[in-house]
């Protein structure tokens, strides 16, 4: 890869250090555009869907008798927008002065399909554990081989791969660090760090949103907050991602900044019930 440049001058081959220098930007806008939205879709509103818009939506898909809203309810809950994230939100921010609330998650009693930790119970922060589970299990591995077998293992049926948010944050990174499935020199860290409960719709059905604190190293380091939302369905005795249109982008923030907070963000701490 060489600089462009102007007619005339000479470029100079391109570095691994010089691209990174460049990565610690584009990663961030990168991560933000994933599932092809851009930050001017996504107006800043609330942090999640505020008590006064839930009874709003409540009234317009009432309960039916079957005990559950139905889908266009749920595809409002997703589309609904959070806290709108800027590149600058992504990176360190001081630690908020204002008490964070936490969520307890309950912690896996086994590993499932593609080793990926499993067991958790059939509540909200049951799913929200599942889904930190696969994505801590997808990403570090940056293989589009290994997210597709993880969705095919952990997905309805009815989710399409080709537009999952994850796939498209690793073919993203590849495309913009210059790296490939496999390369060694890449190492990365995922540890889930925040959570929150964007909507449910019965006991089978959670828009599960977590907050991951990653760390990733391709010569040198680059670390920042990502947010990721999904539709969580339980089927049979798990829980596993929905089918439908990929959640508004969730709020990509500092962990434990104010901005975080702001974003509605709670303290992740597992081991609950």
């Amino acid at each position: 890869m060489r600089v462009k440049t102007q007619p005339g001058e000479v470029g100079e081959p391109w570095s691994r250090r010089k691209l990174m220098a460049l990565l610690a930007g584009v990663l961030a806008t990168v991560l933000l555009l994933v599932a092809g939205l851009t930050l001017t879709v996504v107006q800043a509103i609330t942090a999640a869907l505020s008590s006064d818009e839930v009874a709003d939506l409540a009234e317009e898909f009432p309960v039916g008798p079957d005990g559950v809203r139905g889908e266009d309810y749920r595809d409002a809950v997703a589309a609904a927008p959070m806290l709108e994230a800027t590149a600058d939100d992504l990176k360190f921010a001081p630690t908020t002065l204002e008490t964070t609330p936490a969520i307890a998650i309950p912690a896996p009693t086994g590993v499932g399909e593609i080793g990926v930790p499993t067991g958790f119970p059939q509540t909200p922060e049951g799913a929200i554990g599942q889904l930190a589970a696969i994505v801590t299990t997808v990403l570090p591995a940056m293989s589009v081989d290994g997210a597709r077998a993880v969705h095919e293992a952990w997905a309805d049926s009815g989710a399409d791969f080709g537009s999952w948010p994850i796939l498209l944050a690793i073919q993203s990174f590849h495309a913009s660090a210059g790296t490939i499935d496999g390369d060694g020199e890449i190492a990365m860290t995922v540890a889930p760090v925040g959570a929150q409960i964007k909507g449910t719709d019965g006991d089978a059905w959670v828009l599960a949103c977590v907050q991951l604190d990653v760390q990733v190293v391709v010569t040198q380091k680059v670390r920042f907050g990502f947010g990721h939302c999904e539709r969580m369905e339980w089927e049979g005795d798990r829980w596993q991602i929905g089918a439908g249109d990929p959640p508004a982008l969730a709020p990509s923030t500092w962990p434990g900044s104010q901005r975080s907070l702001d974003a509605g963000w709670q303290t992740y701490v597992e081991g609950g019930r």
